[in-house]
């Protein structure tokens, strides 16, 4: 039984010496792959990115980004891993690019039926599938898990999950606190979308500072997550808030262990602390758990060279595994 947990030094020490700090190849937000309009079954749009390799690829990986995030969240894991890989990102519904559906309610089971529908639209049959979420992404895998377990262990050779939860997230300070708060502005919804982004960026700058950054985060980071936040539409985010706190997805965790599985976690992460990933973790023994000092929820911009890592040795152990 293989149970790890990793001190975020122990990856960065390499790393540190040649690819620390240095900087990205395109301004945030700037990588544009092959662009897929992918339409569920209810109607909604999901607006999908594949980035393909110059030849055949030799497995996929499909990152599924947070709440009120997009897929450019993902920004230097698309621009770090090997060119072998086809990288398919897409914005979840009612971010980003992607159309919010017909209404009704907001549930990360709806993500998953959408995660679903872009896998089989995006990845060629027979290419092993290595799925990635951040956040509400993780819980989107989740949800697929619970949905379509045959998956995992067959198209789907691994999975790595950052930053979430498995459920009981109502019962953290954010979930007590925040619904009040954010109904209030449900229900003002109409003014605050009408208003310029940039007030409403202004507006939301110290709370995306305190709830999604550990120490010392970098300000165009910081800038970066606000624009996704200030994007997002109100109705959007306090609807899958709600299924968030709803989410409880412990008895889906069986079928990832059937696969390789990455847990990640940010020491200082206000909004699904390290507790939740040590219990996903516990769940799935063979699991590899990595904590990140200092860190906090958005993990993948604050600590890329630790998650980029990580990933690469995650893509390792889910291929080699499938050959066994």
């Amino acid at each position: 039984m293989r149970y790890k947990a990793l001190v975020a030094g122990l990856l960065l020490g390499a790393a540190l010496g040649i690819a620390a700090r240095r900087r990205s190849a395109e301004p945030l937000g700037g990588h544009q792959g092959r662009r897929l309009p992918v339409e569920t079954d209810d109607g909604a749009v999901i607006d999908v990115d594949i980035k393909e390799p110059d030849g055949p690829p030799a497995y996929a990986v499909v990152f599924a980004h947070g709440w009120v995030l997009t897929r450019h969240s993902w920004h230097y894991q698309r621009e770090a891993l090997p060119a072998e890989a086809m990288l398919v990102s897409y914005d979840q519904r009612g971010h980003g690019a992607s159309t919010p559906g017909p209404g009704g309610p907001c549930s990360i089971e709806r993500l998953a039926a959408d995660l679903e529908a872009v896998i089989e639209a995006a990845v060629p049959p027979g290419l092993p599938i290595v799925l990635v979420g951040h956040s509400m992404g993780g819980m989107t895998i989740m949800g697929l898990a619970a949905r379509r377990p045959g998956l995992f262990g067959g198209r789907v050779a691994g999975v790595g999950l950052i930053s979430t939860s498995s459920g009981r997230l109502a019962e953290s300070f954010a979930g007590r606190t925040a619904p009040v708060l954010l109904n209030r502005l449900k229900a003002r919804a109409a003014l605050i979308d009408a208003s310029p982004r940039f007030l409403r960026a202004g507006t939301n700058w110290p709370v995306t500072r305190l709830t999604a950054f550990g120490a010392k985060p970098r300000r165009r980071h910081v800038r970066f997550v606000n624009r996704m936040v200030a994007g997002t539409p109100t109705e959007v985010m306090v609807g899958y808030f709600h299924a968030i706190m709803a989410h409880d997805k412990v008895a889906a965790l069986e079928a990832l262990s059937r696969v390789e599985t990455l847990v990640m976690v940010g020491e200082r992460d206000r909004l699904t602390p390290p507790a939740h990933a040590r219990r996903i973790a516990a769940a799935l023994p063979g699991s590899t758990l990595v904590v990140a000092p200092g860190a906090g929820h958005m993990l993948g911009l604050e600590r890329p060279e630790l998650v980029n890592a990580a990933l690469k040795g995650l893509i390792r152990r889910s291929l080699a595994r499938g050959e066994c």
